[in-house]
């Protein structure tokens, strides 16, 4: 079920209201909340908007110009503004009234640009000092024009939204545990076609299966690499990656450990979840490896709660890695989760402390001599008394 546009448009309403007061706390005059098309989520986040295509126009008879972007210019007080590369279209509605589309026929002046970004600014009296959202991905030819345009302002790096977004609104949690009964269909859809038939199947028809079935529950048409791919491994590492892209001669053989990574959306949010199954009875390395995940993600449940630095989550799944005779896989766990796939926090050393409602993908994963990978991805809510799988799709037994 799809959220109604009056629901979505009251509680974004209510997030730029939270952004303005953080903005008046830091000194922001205003603040560009950038996305492209493939990180969008602070831009979404306050408009509904994402960037869903990309590509080249002409600018002149030789100059062409590379349109992948969109801006939500929110002043400290008066109307936001989302501004539209040239190139991009509404392609459905958005919960901001005022917006300005590009003119192929004005190149690349014309939608978001620094001259019209400038005009609007002005519009607003004296602004000294902007905030730049999503700062690593803001285009450098933008952020130059943009110093000519507007000298007498500062641009810094802002963080602002960034930061509300690593906590779930009631609403945000609500689409959550139904992303997280997707993902579980998801699960059974893969499962029992390992089961039934898997043998000789390959990576990539497991994979494709999988999605069909977990996007016909989604009421929001998105193109899944948008998302994340989901990723895979059988056994042996394909293009330097343990956990790989699926493979369209790779097939599954008995005894293979399957480890699957299933990455679409529901209602504009990611779904990340995984497991493994081994093809027939597991050998006793196998069972042991995959044991110590699952003894990771129990600890690492437990002591998930508001105040822990999240890099401690790290250090415990790594303990238990360890004394096992084992590495947690890329000393990675996981990652925060939302609009964008991977949100912060980040864990691998990032020492922002757990608050409640955070939503999080935890994943502990070890592998065997380079071959296979055996683990485990739920997605997790952070609550009062620990980490709260909203994921519920079988974890045992291993064999299949």
């Amino acid at each position: 079920m799809s959220i109604s546009r009056e629901a979505l448009c009251a509680e974004i309403d209510h997030r730029i209201e939270k952004t303005r007061e953080e903005m008046s706390k830091r000194g922001y005059d205003a603040l560009i909340v950038y996305g492209n098309n493939k990180v969008y989520g602070s831009l979404r986040y306050l408009t509904d908007y994402f960037p869903d295509r990309c590509g080249w126009i002409s600018v002149t008879g030789t100059e062409t110009y590379l349109f992948d972007g969109a801006a939500l210019l929110l002043p400290i007080h008066g109307d936001p503004a989302l501004l539209l590369d040239t190139g991009l279209v509404l392609g459905k509605e958005v919960c901001t009234k005022k917006i300005v589309s590009g003119d192929f026929g004005a190149g690349k002046e014309s939608g978001l640009s620094a001259s019209k970004i400038a005009k609007l600014l002005a519009e607003h009296g004296q602004v000294r000092k902007i905030g730049i959202e999503t700062w690593d991905r803001f285009p450098a030819p933008l952020y130059l024009d943009l110093q000519r345009e507007v000298p007498n302002a500062s641009f810094v790096r802002s963080t602002i939204v960034e930061e509300l977004r690593m906590i779930k609104s009631p609403l945000e949690l609500d689409i959550f545990r139904k992303a997280a009964i997707v993902g579980d269909i998801g699960h059974q859809v893969f499962a029992d076609n390992l089961r039934q038939n898997g043998i000789g199947k390959t990576e990539l028809e497991l994979i494709r299966q999988t999605e069909f079935a977990m996007r016909k529950y989604d009421p929001i048409y998105e193109d899944a690499v948008e998302n994340s791919p989901s990723l895979i491994c059988s056994g042996y590492a394909i293009g330097g990656g343990l956990l790989h892209l699926p493979h369209h001669s790779k097939t599954i053989q008995p005894g293979d450990a399957v480890h699957w990574d299933i990455c679409t959306r529901y209602n504009g949010y990611a779904i990340d979840t995984s497991r493994t199954k081994v093809v027939g009875k597991p050998t006793p390395e196998q069972q042991r490896a995959y044991d110590t995940s699952l003894s990771m993600l129990e600890k690492v449940l437990e002591i998930a709660k508001p105040g822990l630095p999240a890099v401690e989550l790290v250090h415990a799944a790594e303990n238990i890695a360890q004394s096992a005779g084992y590495q947690l896989m890329d000393h990675f766990l996981g990652h925060g989760i939302g609009i964008d796939p991977h949100e912060r926090p980040d864990l691998v050393r990032e020492e922002t402390p757990l608050q409640e409602n955070m939503v999080m993908a935890i994943e502990p994963r070890v592998s065997i001599d380079n071959i296979y990978v055996l683990g485990i991805e739920e997605m997790v809510l952070i609550t009062s008394q620990g980490g709260v799988s909203l994921t519920q799709f079988e974890r045992t037994p291993l064999g299949i």
